[in-house]
């Protein structure tokens, strides 16, 4: 009867294991089937959120040539249009210019056409030094190669390097010499 008895509680042992066998697998699959499920779900989480940033970025890649082409646009106008305020400002005068010669035209008095091209002459100085470029003193100043153009010398007895007379005057366009002053620049007379 022993030996009996022991056979059945080895096999109802070898059933136990089996079962016990059975259900651990079984539970090891269903974790590893969950894993699995759990995994694909992330993957497609993470595809999902890979279009979404290639179809951001190339939103973006199109913005950004959007801006380089507006800027290109405005900057290429900006220096097209860039003397606009300026002929604004210059066409009155033009306007006053041809006032002057029609009111001038039939008129003997030379005086009221040159207060006319006075007057024009201040309106357009104006408008100059309103749009930043002035005009700059050379007569009696210190020769500047920076700003003048000797045009000739003259020897006198005043100090050497002065200017004497000036041609045409020099401007500056904000800081920048726009034109050079046309003088004549002293040479001191070297006494023997």
């Amino acid at each position: 009867m022993t030996v009996k008895k022991s056979n059945k509680d080895t096999k109802s042992k070898v059933k136990n294991n089996l079962k016990s066998k059975k259900s651990k697998d079984s539970i090891s699959i269903k974790k590893i089937e969950k894993k699995n499920k759990d995994t694909h779900d992330k993957l497609n989480l993470l595809t999902k959120d890979r279009d979404l940033l290639k179809e951001k970025n190339v939103r973006l890649l199109a913005e950004f040539d959007n801006y380089k082409r507006r800027t290109i646009n405005e900057k290429s106008d900006l220096l097209k249009y860039a003397a606009q305020k300026l002929v604004k400002d210059i066409l009155p005068i033009m306007d006053d210019l041809q006032r002057t010669i029609e009111s001038t035209s039939n008129s003997k008095d030379l005086n009221k056409l040159l207060d006319g091209i006075k007057l024009v002459k201040e309106k357009f100085e104006i408008t100059l030094t309103k749009n930043d470029i002035v005009g700059f003193k050379s007569k009696g100043e210190k020769f500047d190669a920076e700003l003048h153009d000797a045009l000739m010398s003259k020897e006198t007895e005043e100090e050497d390097g002065i200017i004497l007379e000036e041609f045409e005057k020099g401007y500056k366009y904000h800081d920048k010499i726009i034109r050079h002053a046309k003088v004549i620049v002293n040479k001191a007379i070297v006494n023997k």
